[in-house]
């Protein structure tokens, strides 16, 4: 026996494919949207479709029930967005209903205007994207806009009391700033035009006045500037002009100098030629880098001649030692010989042959002195022993004098010749310290050089203490040796 099977419903299956159709299209766009509202809007216009559609019970229930579980998703999410957004309002509530109650406190207690209504603008600030319940929303606004209110009330006040202060500030102002203006505009003095202008500005920053009275008054202070500028500007392009020219004749003039310092063996004039160009330097006007660059050559010309001095001075100082160290020897024999001697003939040959050495040879000129010095002592002994020759024994004593006044002599001379060589090296260090000042050079050279010169100075005074007295001695001697004469 065949199981009789009911005929499909072919309206039924025809709704039910449309329906489920709709609703998972409304799913999608359930899933694709973050507004919770219009999610459930999507699902709500579903749930309409199933009234007075003709379903089998079972595709219905199908249907219902992924529709219920979609409702029940968006309520629960819904429930949890607005319990963030009560905890959230809550705590946006209090925050800002400290910062309120501070902009009330400012507004009832203002110390700055500007300070208190930036602050209430802040305040306001922080409503905007806040989340808050209406009613509190709406009670904090109004409390602030009442802050705000009391504010305005006191800078409308303010704002009279400055008005009435800056029609007073205005003419006495004008009349400064006019004042520095025209001394500006008349003066020969840029800086001190300048320093007036910058005073006045500094009066004019801390002066109140309204908006348009300071714009012009600016305009005019501004004035004085520009034209000091335009000034200052023409005064450079001239200085700069005449640097050049100044720098240009200058320059070739040095750099000859320094040419003829590395062959000449005439060292006086080029550097008297140098001292001139440097002292003439000093009262011209040039920019920084020029002096510099002309400085620096003076300083590299004055140590070439410098260095170069030094070589010569140093080759014709070994020939001269040599030479009063051999004279030297000749000349204390001839001495010897005129005060112990009574071969007086050749003795007279002998110190005359020492005489004829001195003709042409190369001696420091103190060297000579004193060798020659020394040597006519020999002279002078050998006379007075010839002519005293049978006198008593006061001969002796004379000649002991005499010869005692050879070593004075002597050692005036050696300490006059060291006293002219320490004399030139000073003028040189004193040459080199100006120099050094003049082109500012480092603190601690010009410190180290300056203590150089004082100790110089001190041994100088040192010796020519000790040839005053040596002088004094031989002196005293001379007038025991012939107080009559003396």
């Amino acid at each position: 026996m065949t199981e009789w099977t009911r005929p499909p419903d072919e309206e039924a299956l025809r709704n039910y494919h449309d329906l489920k159709s709709r609703l998972e299209t409304a799913l999608q766009k359930v899933n694709k949207t973050k507004d919770l509202r219009e999610a459930k809007g999507y699902l709500i216009e579903v749930q309409g479709r199933f009234k007075g559609l003709k379903l089998q019970r079972e595709q219905r229930e199908e249907l219902y029930n992924r529709l219920q579980t979609a409702f029940e998703k968006i309520n629960q999410e819904i429930s949890e967005e607005r319990q963030t957004f009560e905890n959230e309002a809550q705590l946006n509530f209090f925050n800002l209903k400290t910062k309120v109650e501070e902009a009330q406190f400012l507004a009832d207690h203002p110390k700055d205007l500007k300070e208190t209504w930036d602050f209430l603008i802040e305040v306001q600030s922080a409503f905007k994207g806040a989340r808050l319940i209406r009613e509190h929303r709406e009670d904090l606004y109004n409390r602030l806009q009442s802050a705000f209110e009391k504010v305005k009330a006191l800078q409308n006040a303010e704002r009279t009391g400055f008005e009435k202060q800056a029609a007073r500030n205005y003419p006495e102002l004008e009349e400064t700033i006019e004042d520095a203006v025209a001394f500006a505009m008349s003066t020969d003095d840029i800086r001190t035009a300048k320093d007036r202008l910058i005073r006045v500005q500094e009066l004019f920053r801390e002066t109140k006045l309204l908006k348009e009275q300071r714009e012009e008054l600016y305009q005019k202070l501004q004035e004085g500037f520009t034209y000091l500028k335009i000034r200052q500007e023409e005064d450079a392009d001239r200085f700069e002009s005449q640097a050049g020219e100044i720098f240009a004749r200058l320059l070739p003039r040095i750099k000859e100098l320094a040419e003829i310092a590395e062959t000449t063996p005439e060292f006086r004039p080029v550097r008297e030629s140098l001292k001139e160009i440097q002292a003439e330097m000093k009262e011209l006007p040039l920019k920084r880098e020029q002096r510099d660059e002309l400085y620096s050559l003076l300083q590299n010309a004055f140590e070439t001649l410098s260095l170069r001095q030094d070589e010569v001075n140093e080759s014709f100082e070994k020939t001269a030692r040599v030479n009063y160290d051999r004279l030297k020897i000749m000349v204390n024999q001839g001495l010897k010989q005129a005060e112990e001697t009574h071969q007086y003939k050749e003795t007279r040959e002998f110190l005359k042959m020492i005489q004829a050495e001195f003709k042409g040879i190369k001696l420091i000129r103190e060297q000579r002195e004193e060798l020659y010095s020394r040597l006519q002592t020999a002279f002078d002994i050998l006379g007075k022993r010839l002519d005293e020759y049978f006198r008593e024994k006061k001969k002796n004593w004379a000649v002991k004098m005499e010869y005692k006044v050879s070593e004075f002599n002597s050692e005036i001379y050696s300490l006059e010749a060291a006293l002219e060589k320490d004399i030139a090296a000073l003028a040189g260090m004193e040459d080199q310290l100006e120099i050094m000042i003049s082109g500012g050079k480092d603190h601690d050279a010009i410190s180290g050089l300056k203590a150089r010169v004082n100790a110089a100075k001190i041994s100088i005074g040192h010796k020519e203490e000790q040839a005053k007295q040596l002088r004094s001695g031989l002196d005293e001697l001379k007038n025991r040796l012939d107080p009559e004469e003396n």
